[in-house]
């Protein structure tokens, strides 16, 4: 289990979110989905990526601000990643292209990380080094 984060929404006030990272089934693209932490259990919030068509390097996400624009800020506040400049479109919808921190979603979320760099074949630089 990583760190929390708080966000204010505006539909239901402050709550404290935990990242999960995982990989779309069907591209192994990054996943990035925002669970609630509530008194007993984790909820699902929302999912901060979509998986669309376009290009969309490792450690890339293209971030749902159709369903909840305030991701961007949610993002930039945390340090989470930077917006590439890159746009997809998805029907009507365009969607900001963000490449994630890896060390930051590794404070995140280490196991869903860890899952992911496996599967695009990315070992961390600090795991490289103990090797050695």
């Amino acid at each position: 289990m990583g760190k929390t984060i708080e966000f204010e929404s505006r539909f239901s006030g402050k709550v404290n979110l935990e990242l999960e990272i995982n990989t779309y089934l069907n591209n192994g693209r990054l996943y990035i989905g925002l669970n609630e932490q509530t008194e007993d259990y984790l909820e699902p919030y929302a999912d901060l990526t979509v998986n669309i068509n376009g290009v969309c390097p490792d450690y890339c996400g293209y971030v749902d601000i159709n369903n909840m624009p305030e991701l961007e800020q949610l993002i930039e506040e945390n340090e989470l990643g930077e917006f590439t400049g890159i746009m997809g479109q998805s029907g009507f919808c365009n969607y900001p292209l963000y490449l994630f921190s890896a060390e930051k979603l590794r404070e995140y979320c280490p196991d869903g990380m860890q899952m992911y760099e496996n599967r695009i074949g990315k070992v961390p630089e600090q795991e490289s080094e103990r090797k050695r």
